[in-house]
């Protein structure tokens, strides 16, 4: 039998106003690298590293935009504090140096926080691998006072992404396949994807009705525990397919002619998906109805690519199946024409 895999962050911790709790971050060491963008250290990031050094903590500033490396001498920890940019570069930093790596995402709009992965793109742009670190982040720290004041897109974004989480573990864990981690899956992390969807396919609406209210509720902190730990979990563990290879070569292709979020591209891709795999037609509309409730775009033309040439579809569908990617991984036997018909239905 071959080797089953699952792996988390050494703790997750979610609540109102988290970041006023220092003791959570004192715990990893003395001196730390902030690694943030410029917005985020203005708004929180600066309060932050004041709280920090007033309990004798040493914390530097690093901005995302900084053209000089750091130094990541004598460190002991590294914060990643902000969107996906800020995520992927302070779990580099941190991740690669074996130091303890604490995330403090500002909004719930994708589910890298808990991951100890990223994506790394060529130099023209396409997707290259998943790069993987040695191991997961040491802290995932979720303030909800934080992300109760996102935009709300940035959360049905990250709903949409949560909800592509048990459609993709499951193709993997029919056909075998193997997750971002090249092993079997577990029974958990597919148990968590689908009590993600659950969670989401309840709670989503009410959540996003909080965040335009600024209302942190049960509702919000469910969806949110949602979008971050179990998506977060469930992809890793769990496997990506169809809906994530999609998204990669859809960027790869026409990332100067997509103005949209990771989340609402992933909805897209995530009907795709169900459509490629003939699943029940309740099924699909369970998606597309919800997605478009939400706001979620549900065809190519939504995100700003009106009907592309047999040709440059033909493309997608090879970038799709590129060995470093999800179809491959998952082990899912379908054919480009499948996948091409599947993407003509949803120009």
């Amino acid at each position: 039998m071959e080797e089953k895999m699952f792996v988390a962050p050494g703790a997750y911790v979610q609540g109102f106003g988290l970041l006023a709790k220092t003791e959570y971050l004192t715990a990893f060491g003395q001196t730390g690298l902030l690694v943030t963008d410029h917005y985020v250290y203005e708004l929180y990031g600066k309060r932050l590293q004041e709280l920090l050094q007033s309990k004798s903590l040493k914390v530097t500033p690093f901005l995302t935009d900084q053209a000089t490396e750091p130094d990541l001498t004598a460190l002991d920890f590294v914060i990643a504090f902000g969107g996906g940019k800020a995520i992927d570069q302070g779990k580099s930093l941190a991740l690669h140096q074996g130091i303890a790596c604490i995330v403090i995402p500002t909004a719930a709009s994708t589910d890298a926080a808990t991951s100890r992965i990223s994506v790394e793109y060529e130099t023209n742009g396409k997707f290259s691998h998943y790069q993987v670190y040695p191991k997961s982040p040491d802290l995932v720290l979720v303030d909800t006072a934080l992300l109760i004041q996102s935009p709300v897109h940035f959360l049905s974004s990250g709903i949409a992404d949560g909800l592509s989480t048990f459609i993709e573990a499951r193709t993997v864990f029919e056909n075998e396949g193997r997750n971002t981690l090249n092993r079997r899956p577990t029974l958990a992390a597919l148990a968590l994807a689908e009590k993600c969807r659950d969670v989401l396919f309840a709670d989503g609406a009410e959540a996003l009705a909080a965040n335009r209210d600024g209302n942190v509720n049960s509702a919000f902190e469910r969806v949110v525990e949602a979008t971050t730990l179990l998506s977060g979990l469930g992809f890793e563990s769990g496997g990506l397919s169809i809906a994530h290879a999609l998204h990669n070569a859809l960027l790869s292709l026409w990332s100067d002619e997509i103005d949209a979020s990771h989340g609402q591209i992933i909805a897209v891709t995530t009907l795709i998906h169900l459509a490629t795999e003939h699943r029940t037609p309740e099924e699909y509309h369970r998606y597309a109805v919800f997605f478009k409730e939400l706001g979620l775009p549900t065809t190519l033309g939504e995100l700003g690519l009106p009907v592309k040439s047999e040709a440059e579809l033909n493309e997608l569908c090879q970038l799709a199946f590129a060995k470093e990617d999800g179809v491959k991984k998952s082990n899912l036997v379908i054919t480009t024409e499948q996948l091409l018909a599947a993407l003509k239905a949803h120009q």
